[in-house]
């Protein structure tokens, strides 16, 4: 009986271990890197997971709360996207990419003029354009012309 317990218990620890290797859980780089590869496969569930662990190992990182609301987005969590992209703007005010896909977000809930508020932030963080301006200004003009 106590063999299998021992067992048991090396099971669950071992377990533990391959799961949070899985994702490199012990390298946020390494999650990083996971978490791009998925988006940019359409993956976002997987995109998902692996930027919670990554946010939890670097709250400070503007960028992983970005594409942690994106990929919550695309899943169709709208209201845990906007908190996630307010929390991205907390810690970075200048965060184009977060001021684009928070912008995005805008439009799907129907709040047009956040939206444009959103562009003209990056109007003036990028005087000669940029691309997150173009996406947003793409993005709010097929919007109004359905």
């Amino acid at each position: 009986m106590k063999l299998k317990t021992l067992f048991m218990v090396f099971f669950i620890c071992f377990s533990s271990y391959a799961a949070a290797a899985k994702y490199g859980k012990t390298d946020p780089n390494k999650l990083y890197t996971k978490a791009v590869k998925f988006i940019d496969q359409e993956r976002y569930f997987e995109a998902k997971k692996v930027l919670k662990a990554y946010t939890k190992s670097k709250p400070e990182d503007a960028y992983g709360w970005t594409l942690y609301a994106f990929s919550e987005r695309k899943l169709g969590a709208l209201e845990k996207a906007e908190k996630l992209y307010e929390k991205a703007l907390v810690l970075d005010v200048e965060n184009k990419a977060a001021l684009e896909y928070q912008g995005e977000l805008f439009v799907q809930t129907n709040r047009l003029e956040l939206a444009k508020r959103n562009l003209e932030k990056l109007y003036i963080l990028c005087p000669n354009s940029c691309e997150e301006a173009e996406q947003l200004n793409a993005f709010i003009t097929k919007t109004a012309k359905k």
